[in-house]
């Protein structure tokens, strides 16, 4: 759409009573969390949730490798035991265009600038735009934490195991016919008993070799949509245990920093009002993957002396492995994926 001088009314119109005072900027108010606020700790890029990386590529791949097992007694003048490490599954990252374009007319322009001082450099709001975009794609690797591989967004890069981001059945590289879970396979509700439920099922995954990891023992975050918020802060950082009579210290208060946001919740397509994650920031490989960053640039039209605006990026949100990440659908249905 081209904007001119009908499209935004008093805006536009000259020989108003009195000047307008101001225009309030609906984009000022956009819900703009930029990714770089979801931390845990604001000053440790490696307790981010979303690890930001940059590519110089058309694509790229990773892949993950397991650790080696205990070491092995043997005995005098015997040769070493033998040990081996297994390559996991790889992910690989596809970068994808985004894009806007913004167009005003000369006259809109001519006539509009005694009523709206930055009418004429819609950068910021573009950028707002821009912005904004991002957050909603990388958490739609939540919204879409236990959809099929076969239906996720495009923009959306994951684990070539074959099966969501978080299930019941990942396969272990090294360890054929075996599975392990990053899900709760009841959908279980987010509660105080269920928190710690979640927190041993995270601290209890193991690697491709079937070995355990140092996961889930230290800070972690609750990420939740808005409508759990109030709950998982109770939960979390209430002095004594949430939900009890008793006078037992909360032992989440401390460990578990809550990230709420609406970006998640049933507003969003596929996203859940009950839905829970629990994350070891310093171990999950969740990443928002930059082939370019936002950039925006303007013009005047020779044709016509229309002013144009254009911004773009390419990016791609995704996962490097499921270890480090635990959720649970939260609305008690069977879970099996």
């Amino acid at each position: 759409m081209i904007e001119n001088r009908g499209a935004l009314g008093d805006v536009h119109v000259r020989g108003l009573t009195a000047q307008l005072l101001e225009v309030d900027n609906q984009a000022e108010k956009n819900y703009v969390l930029a990714l770089d606020s979801s931390l845990g700790v604001e000053s440790n890029d490696m307790t981010r949730l979303f690890k930001r990386k940059s590519s110089t590529k058309a694509r790229e791949t990773t892949t993950n490798i397991s650790g080696f097992g205990r070491l092995t007694q043997f005995g005098d003048g015997e040769n070493y035991p033998n040990d081996s490490r297994v390559s996991g599954y790889s992910t690989e990252w596809n970068f994808i265009q985004y894009g806007s374009r913004y167009e005003i007319t000369r006259m809109a322009i001519d006539d509009g600038e005694d009523y709206i001082s930055d009418y004429k450099d819609p950068k910021r709001n573009l950028m707002v735009a821009g912005k904004y975009s991002q957050d909603v794609d990388a958490f739609g690797l939540f919204r879409e934490a236990f959809t099929a591989q076969d239906s996720l967004s495009d923009g959306i890069s994951f684990l070539s195991d074959g099966v969501p981001m978080c299930s019941t059945l990942h396969p272990l590289k090294g360890k054929d016919g075996v599975t392990h879970s990053n899900a709760s396979a009841t959908s279980i509700p987010l509660s105080d008993i269920n928190l710690e439920i979640a927190k041993q099922a995270l601290r209890r995954q193991l690697d491709d070799k079937g070995l355990p990891m140092q996961i889930g023992s230290g800070n972690n975050i609750l990420l939740v949509p808005d409508s759990l918020e109030s709950n998982a802060v109770r939960i979390a950082q209430s002095t004594k245990r949430s939900g009890t009579a008793n006078n037992d210290l909360n032992i989440f208060d401390g460990t578990v920093t809550v990230i709420s946001t609406k970006l998640i919740n049933s507003q969003q397509t596929n996203g859940s009002d009950t839905a829970w994650f629990l994350i070891d920031p310093m171990m999950a490989d969740i990443i928002f993957f930059e082939r370019e960053g936002l950039t925006t640039r303007h013009f005047q039209d020779d044709d016509n002396d229309n002013f144009i605006w254009k911004i773009r990026a390419r990016y791609t949100v995704g996962y490097k492995d499921w270890r480090g990440i635990w959720g649970s659908k939260g609305d008690n249905s069977a879970y099996s994926a």
